[in-house]
This record gives structure tokens, C-alpha cells and sequence, in this order.
């Protein structure tokens, strides 16, 4: 018995497919059958029975799974806390981060980070933005070290560690030519009289538009959706369309017909680097999370 066949026997539980799992673990989907075989001829048990195209977890395998999981965990907190240890030429940091990295100055901080707060250490930023969802699955499930979130959307708070980091004011968008432009501030009531553009239903910024604006009463279908602000803003800027963003989101240097305008309502978000209590993380991963402590705290 070996690592590597407890995890291939976890990412088969997880994805429910041998053929889905080598794909994840990036081996062939034979070699992966084969492992599995080794593991349950020294076994002596079955863990899968197989039926037609599905798979199902024996009696045998559901216990084995408690013992594969606790396996895996105490060999990666065994590594983690032995890397403060160790000399390495380079240490990697697991961030996520949902889709505001170019806006909101991360990448700038980071670069700074990497060029002045390490010494001996070339630091890897595995770093990738997607939905707050997938992040939030992804910190649940020790998939990462730290993430940058909605911390309104964040379930069971408590067990994170927060650092706050900005907050996100809304307001109007729409083209130089618009009616509204020149208010210097409008009500949701005002803005509902016109076409809405808004970020797709998969981002917490449409659940947190039409949430305000539903608190009013006012139930409008947005015209257009789409997954990208920059897409966004750029329909905004070629047509009588308004949208409401977080003003970080909209920049005018980009977009130079589009002005925005503030709201009569207090719309806000608040973003932040969140992280799992007790979860361990190597040392290049701590300094960064201190790194941004430090940053809030002076920003304070």
C-alpha cells in the first residue's frame, strides 16, 4: 500500500468514475485500474463493486475511505509542519480568488511580496480566480491556503481567520449619452426605468443587485447578462444599457464614454483574505498571510 493508490482511491470515491479520476491524477485510466487491483489483492477485500457503468463503494470500501481520508490528511500535515523545517529552493502558495485580482491592486502587492518580504526562497503563487462558490469549496476543502472573498457569502464564519480588505461601494454605470448621466446621484427606483446589464446569476454581484433592488420593490429582468464586467461595460458603453457595479470594477481610463453615479441606497460589499482555522500551511504561505495583516493594519 502506497500514497499514491490512497489517493487514486479517493479521486475515484470523489469523481464516482475510474475513467474521470485517472483523467484528474493524469494517468491512464488502465494504470489506474491496475493500483486499485494491487491495493485489494493485499487487502484481501473488494473496495468497488461494479455495476454496468457505475461504481458503488463495498461495505469494506465505505470503511476503508474513513481510513484513507485521515491517512491522507495526517501525511499532508506531517509535510506541512516539517517544511519549516527544510531548506527549499522554492515554497508555493495556494491562492483562489474570485475575478477582481486586475482591479483591486492583488497582483501589485503580490509582486511586492515576492521581491521583498523573501529571502532565500523562490515563491510559486499558484493563484487562480473563479466563481465565490468554487472558491469557498476549495477552502473548505483544504484545497488551498488562503482565498480572497465576499465575506458576506462566507457560511460558518467562525471557522475562518478574516483580514479585511476593502469595501466595495456600487454605483452606476452608463454612456456619456444617457439620460442619466448628468445626475450626481440616482435611487435603484431610477435606474430600474431603463435596460439592466448585470454580471451572470453565478456572480455574488447579480445576487446582491437584485437583492437591493427586490428590498425596493422592484422586480426588473436584466437585458443582458454575461460572465466578464469587462464585456460588460463595454455593451454599457455602445448602448442605452446601465449596469451597477462595484465602482473598482468600472475603469473610465479603459472605458472613456462611461461615467458613474452614486446611489441614493448604501450598497456595499465586503471583500477579504479568508483562511481555515488550525489549518496547516508551510512557512512561505504564513509569511504571505502576515504579509497582508500587516497591510491592513496600516491601511487601518
Amino acid at each position: 500500500m502506497n500514497f499514491d493508490q490512497l489517493k487514486y482511491f479517493l479521486t475515484i470515491v470523489k469523481t464516482g468514475s475510474f475513467s474521470e479520476a485517472a483523467d484528474e491524477m493524469f494517468i491512464s485510466q488502465s494504470s489506474m485500474s491496475k493500483q486499485i487491483k494491487a491495493l485489494e489483492h493485499e487487502l484481501g477485500i473488494d473496495l468497488f463493486k461494479r455495476e454496468h457503468s457505475k461504481i458503488y463503494l463495498t461495505s469494506a470500501g465505505k470503511k476503508f475511505l474513513d481510513y484513507a481520508q485521515n491517512t491522507i490528511k495526517d501525511h499532508n500535515d506531517i509535510r506541512l509542519y516539517l517544511d519549516e523545517f527544510v531548506k527549499k529552493s522554492s515554497k508555493t502558495i495556494r491562492i483562489r480568488s474570485i475575478p477582481v485580482v486586475s482591479a483591486y491592486g492583488v497582483s501589485e502587492r503580490i509582486a511586492e511580496f515576492t521581491t521583498f518580504y523573501t529571502s532565500d526562497v523562490n515563491v510559486i503563487i499558484d493563484m487562480h480566480e473563479s466563481s465565490q462558490d468554487d472558491v469557498q469549496k476549495e477552502l473548505k476543502e483544504n484545497k488551498i491556503d488562503l482565498a480572497l472573498i465576499r465575506t458576506e457569502f462566507l457560511e460558518n464564519i467562525d471557522e475562518f481567520e478574516v483580514i479585511p480588505y476593502l469595501d466595495d461601494v456600487f454605483v452606476l454605470a452608463c454612456s456619456k449619452n444617457h439620460p442619466l448621466s448628468k445626475n450626481k446621484e440616482v435611487s435603484l427606483k431610477d435606474a430600474a426605468q431603463y435596460p439592466l446589464s448585470l454580471l451572470s446569476p453565478s456572480s455574488k454581484l447579480y445576487t446582491i443587485v437584485v437583492k437591493a433592488m427586490a428590498n425596493q420593490g422592484l422586480y426588473v429582468k436584466p437585458n443582458c447578462l454575461t460572465t466578464r464586467h469587462k464585456i460588460l461595460l463595454e455593451i454599457v458603453q455602445k448602448s442605452d444599457s446601465i449596469s451597477i457595479l462595484p465602482d473598482r470594477l468600472v475603469d473610465t481610463k479603459i472605458f472613456p464614454n462611461i461615467i458613474t453615479i452614486n446611489l441614493k441606497e448604501d450598497l456595499h460589499s465586503s471583500v477579504a483574505w479568508v483562511r481555515k482555522k488550525e489549518q496547516r500551511v508551510n512557512a512561505i504561505a504564513k509569511e504571505f498571510w502576515n504579509y497582508w495583516k500587516q497591510y491592513y493594519n496600516e491601511e487601518a
